[in-house]
This record gives C-alpha cells, sequence and structure tokens, in this order.
C-alpha cells in the first residue's frame, strides 16, 4: 500500500528530522509530529470521505498489511436517546471508543507504537499510564511478540492493572502521580534498550493513530464534519489527534471543515483549563492531582509543554477547555447508564458532564452536530482478579526501576 509519510518536525522550531526512534527535537527539546505529503494524497485521492478505511492508512506512519488495514476497529457511532434534550441539540452523537480490543481509545494509538517498535528493531516496550495505555500496550505488545513493561500510579484501579497482567506485561506500580510513572519510563527509555511507548507526546508517532477517529467521523457523518467535538483531556494527545485528522481533511478538501474542539478536565486537576480562562499563553503544571477521574488526572510535571500543544489546539480550533467537579462527573456516569444504556469509566464521563455544563448557560443550536468521545468502558473500573499482592510498587526512583527489572 502507498505511504505518505515524510518526516518529524518540532513544532517549536520547525527543525525536520528522519522517521527515527526519538522522542523530542534534537536541537530545542519540543514535541515532534510526522509530516505527509498531502499534495500526491490529493492528487490520488479526491477526498477523506470517498476512499476506505484501508486507504486512509497511507496517512499513517507504518506499513500496514492490506489484509488487516488498520484493525479493531472504526468504532460505532450512536445518535442519544435522552441527553441531547439537556445540551439542547436534536444531533448529539457518542463515538464509543471503548468498543476496542482492550476496551478503551489507547488501543489506536498504542497500535501505531508497537508497529514503530517492530519497525525499528526493539524487542521490548516501556509504557507510563493511569491504566488503559497498560492494557493496550500489554495486549498489542503479546500479539506482535514484544516484551513489554507497564508503570502505573500506585493507585490504579485493580481491573486495570489486572487487565495489563493477564496480557503478559511486567506491571509496576510507582507510588505518587501519574507525572513520576511518565518520568521514570522517560529516563529507563534513554538508558536502556527499551521503546517508550507513552501516550502522550512524547511519542511522536503514537498520536497518529487518533487521527483515525476523524476519519471514521466523516465516514459516519457521510462526508461531512460535526460542528464540535467533545474529549476528555489529561494531556490531550486524543484531542489533537483527532484534530489534526480534521485538519488534513481541509488539506485534501478545502470545502471542509474543522469542528470546534471542546476539551474537559475535572476540577481537581485543570492545568490546561485554567490557562485556558487565564489566557496564558503556556501551561503551568499542577504537582498534586486531586480528582477521581484518574484517566484525566495528568498534572504534566515535566512535560507542561505537552499540555501547552493542547492548549493552543483548542484555540486553533477556536474551542473551549471546560472543567467539571468530580460531583458531576458521578452525576454524568449515572446518566449515561440510566438514560442511554451506556456504562463508561469516570473519566469518560466528564464530557458528558461539561456539555450538559455549559449549555445552561451557553445554549446550543438546535442543529448543532455534537459529537462526544467516549474514551473507556466502565467495566474497566468495576471488575478484574485482584492482583495486588502480585504487583510490586517502587518509589519514585529509576535505581529502584532498574534492579526491579533485573529480577
Amino acid at each position: 500500500m502507498k505511504n505518505y509519510t515524510r518526516s518529524l518536525r518540532c513544532i517549536n522550531c520547525g527543525k525536520i528530522s528522519s522517521l527515527k526512534p526519538i522522542y523530542s527535537c534534537e536541537m530545542c527539546g519540543g514535541v515532534l509530529e510526522v509530516t505527509y505529503d498531502y499534495k500526491k494524497f490529493k492528487k490520488d485521492h479526491e477526498t477523506i470521505y470517498n476512499i476506505s478505511l484501508a486507504n486512509k492508512s497511507s496517512l499513517l506512519p507504518i506499513d500496514i498489511n492490506e489484509e488487516e488495514p488498520f484493525p479493531y476497529f472504526n468504532t460505532p457511532l450512536i445518535k442519544a436517546k435522552g441527553i441531547g434534550l439537556d445540551v439542547g441539540t436534536n444531533n448529539l452523537y457518542f463515538k464509543l471508543e471503548f468498543n476496542t480490543l482492550t476496551g478503551s481509545f489507547k488501543d489506536r494509538p498504542v497500535y501505531v507504537g508497537i508497529k514503530k517498535a517492530k519497525e525499528f528493531g526493539y524487542q521490548k516496550v516501556i509504557v507510563a499510564s493511569s491504566g488503559n495505555g497498560a492494557s493496550a500496550v500489554a495486549a498489542y505488545a503479546t500479539r506482535e511478540g514484544l516484551e513489554s513493561i507497564v508503570l502505573v500510579p500506585a493507585t490504579t484501579p485493580a481491573a486495570k492493572v489486572s487487565q495489563a497482567y493477564a496480557y503478559g506485561a511486567k506491571v509496576i506500580k510507582v507510588e505518587g502521580p501519574y507525572s513520576n510513572a511518565f518520568n521514570l519510563a522517560w529516563q529507563i527509555s534513554q538508558e536502556e534498550d527499551v521503546y517508550n511507548i507513552t501516550t502522550t507526546f512524547l511519542n511522536p508517532y503514537t498520536i497518529e493513530g487518533d487521527k483515525v477517529v476523524a476519519y471514521e467521523l466523516i465516514q459516519n457523518l457521510k462526508g461531512n464534519s460535526p460542528d464540535y467535538v467533545v474529549v476528555p483531556i489529561g494531556a490531550g494527545p486524543l484531542l489533537v489527534g483527532i484534530y489534526n485528522g480534521f485538519y488534513e481533511n481541509t488539506l485534501i478538501n478545502e470545502k471542509q471543515k474543522i469542528p470546534h474542539m471542546i476539551g474537559v478536565q475535572s476540577m481537581g486537576c485543570n492545568p490546561i483549563v485554567k490557562a485556558f480562562n487565564e489566557g496564558k499563553q503556556h501551561v503551568t503544571p499542577e504537582k498534586s492531582p486531586d480528582t477521581i477521574a484518574g484517566g484525566i488526572g495528568d498534572g504534566l510535571v515535566g512535560y507542561s509543554q505537552d499540555g501547552t500543544y493542547t492548549l493552543n489546539t483548542i484555540k486553533d480550533s477556536e474551542g473551549i477547555a471546560l472543567e467539571v467537579s468530580d460531583k458531576e462527573i458521578m452525576h454524568a456516569k449515572n446518566l449515561l447508564a440510566s438514560r442511554e444504556g451506556l456504562y463508561v469509566e469516570t473519566s469518560s464521563a466528564a464530557s458528558v458532564a461539561a456539555l450538559i455544563k455549559h449549555a445552561k448557560t451557553h445554549p446550543f443550536s438546535s442543529t448543532s452536530n455534537i459529537v462526544i468521545i467516549l474514551t473507556g468502558h466502565g467495566l474497566k473500573e468495576s471488575f478484574g482478579k485482584n492482583i495486588e499482592e502480585e504487583v510490586p510498587v517502587i518509589s519514585n526512583n529509576v535505581e529502584a526501576l532498574k534492579l526491579l527489572l533485573k529480577k
């Protein structure tokens, strides 16, 4: 299958690098993005809508088997039955990103990351995750014959830990917030022969998998883009990836539009929302996250530039950043189950809570097409074998991690 990938480019200084296993700009340390030859793609394909998902995968940085072009995805888009009335629109949709191999949206970026790991010749991969990324990396690494190491916060729900453990990963809990696990994974990937697939903006390839959500939405909506897309965010790669997919669509067909992107955080961990509301150009880390929505409880300590990237993307789309309380999130989670028959994980419900809250003071048009991204299944938090005694917990120290990995 023809591939249109060109290079890596730094979003800060613009330095161009070859498609190699690096995690940041070698000149300024900035976030990297993959570039493509859109002119050639446009010459071969008039629109994104009129081509198959198999051919859309040629706008990914991996070589894909034509018989299994981008497996396990093309998740359902369903129309709301009751909650649309609370929002004030007749066209509220849910994108069921939990309808994947491991039950969350992380399958998309991880699939791309695992393929790159194999391409680069790695035998071992590592991920820092609040839970969903851990499960996805463990599953896809197993399918590709790679070893996997997952670092999760010590507070990660047992169901998410047991899922990664069942897939054969070496699971390690790290004391403190998610940022500690993130920084340890970064350190070990610099010192050992292990490929880091942490799905923030650290790995420049993984976010490309998130673009396919936009491609599918365009196809679901018969060639049109929605007016708004609502996404729960920690660092925000899912939101940025979806935006990038819609942006690519405008490069191929200038008549298309980019939706207003709405990013949602919990009040207990809201560095991006704070920066947005205060009109700041850069995001300040949140050192002490305090929220039940662990999947989006990312304080961005040590990598706040990721949050700034997401902040700028929201602004570029003329979107907004919203915050909700844990109480509002839990109410929305119960509402989804009782009125829509959708049982989602806590972080996933934040988007619904924010949209309902925002609509009370800023009504949407009754004709607005709004898509809420539901990122994970509720069963991932509720059940699972209790393996607390089997999973080691370490302090936030790279030497402790090295010692454990040698056992």
